[in-house]
């Protein structure tokens, strides 16, 4: 059996996943309300516009750091569905932790960049949202592992 990282980087792969987690995001985007929402809809929209792929090239970047942070937990996960395993309040705050670890070390990497200074603004409360994503990331993932 293939890793989690093996089948997600699998070059005949990769760009599904990532354009699948590119949906996840909008998705998960689209769903915020209020004023917050509102702020981060606006900044996805412009980062979707971003020339060089924008959303795409930073989620492709950000894949074999992901990939690697979620190995140890998709081989734990056991029977489980892979996105209630990672929502479990028992390691979900572990697991958030884990992937903004990763997506600070590449915002450390474009510093000056518009799609850093955008995750900048929004780092504070990054926790939550991704929190909140976990049971979609898990169960988009999960559909490329063989």
């Amino acid at each position: 059996m293939n890793t989690l990282s093996t089948s997600l980087l699998d070059p005949a792969a990769r760009p599904q996943v990532v354009e699948a987690l590119v949906q996840l995001a909008d998705r998960e985007v689209g769903a915020k309300k209020g004023l917050s929402g509102t702020m981060m809809k606006t900044a996805f929209a412009g980062a979707k516009k971003a020339p060089g792929g924008g959303i795409g090239r930073a989620v492709n970047a950000l894949l074999p750091g992901v990939a690697r942070a979620l190995d140890p937990h998709y081989d734990a996960k056991g029977e489980r569905a892979f996105g209630d395993y990672l929502a479990d309040p028992a390691r979900a705050n572990q697991v958030s932790d884990e992937l903004l670890a990763v997506a600070d070390a590449r915002a450390k990497a474009v510093e000056g960049n518009p799609l850093g200074k955008v995750y900048g603004s929004f780092r504070g409360k990054a926790k939550e949202h991704v929190v909140a994503a976990l049971p979609g990331l898990g169960a988009t993932l999960e559909r490329f592992v063989r």
